[in-house]
């Protein structure tokens, strides 16, 4: 009969550690350079010409409709190819960002739709360019009506990043997987791997209510 026993977790945990740093290290830099990537492409999809809201929006389209893995090694297997040798982590964050920046944009989109057109008049009005409009005038607004589905796109990142992996990335999920097998301890590694993915995107919902409910609460003082 199989017998549970944690005190194999505590023989990795030093490994475990360092696995969590290099999850959330990838997780943290993927998610800025992807929140970049959405605002690039939200502005070139709803407030430039028509070339390139069509580049935005192929763009948003091959990326939503390509699987993450295959984008993961991609960016692993090809760009050597091109002459540029990148380190399995640089690549995963090169991944995960224009990955998870394709699904932000959206996100982004339809809160700057939500804006009233009086604004975008107004901004022409006092002589802003398109560029100074979105950055102080449409954006702001924005961003106030998509935290919670922004929230989501955080999350999941940070359970994507676990695909990382395949390319030999040292990372939570590696190191969850490689102990399990190399101690046939399935179910103490996998049960660990569960409450600490879940302890790091609760931390992150947890961010994202805060956030919510600052920005509705402020609001609420304007509108006062």
């Amino acid at each position: 009969m199989y017998e549970i026993d944690f005190n194999v977790i505590a023989d990795t945990l030093p490994t475990l550690i360092k696995g969590i740093e290099i999850t959330l290290f990838i997780s943290l830099i993927s998610s800025l350079a992807a929140f970049l990537i959405g605002i690039t492409v939200v502005f070139l999809r709803t407030m430039c010409t028509t070339p390139f809201r069509a580049a935005g929006t192929a763009y948003v389209e091959i990326i939503r409709n390509t699987p993450l893995l295959i984008q993961i090694y991609f960016v692993y297997k090809a760009l050597p190819g091109l002459g540029a040798f990148l380190s399995p982590i640089t690549c995963g964050i090169i991944a995960l960002s224009i990955y998870t920046g394709a699904y932000i944009s959206e996100v982004l989109r339809s809160g700057v739709n939500s804006v009233n057109i009086e604004q975008y008049e107004a901004a022409k009005g006092l002589g802003f360019n398109r560029l100074q409009s979105f950055i102080l005038i449409i954006f702001p607004q924005a961003i106030r009506v998509v935290i919670p589905p922004l929230g989501s796109q955080f999350i999941n990142l940070v359970k994507n990043s676990s695909l990382v992996s395949f390319i030999s990335v040292s990372d939570l999920f590696y190191v969850i997987y490689k102990g399990a097998v190399d101690d046939f301890r399935f179910f103490e590694f996998f049960l660990v791997g569960v409450v600490l993915y879940m302890t790091l995107t609760g931390i992150i919902a947890l961010a994202s209510n805060l956030i919510e409910k600052y920005v509705e609460f402020h609001g609420k003082e304007v509108r006062t």
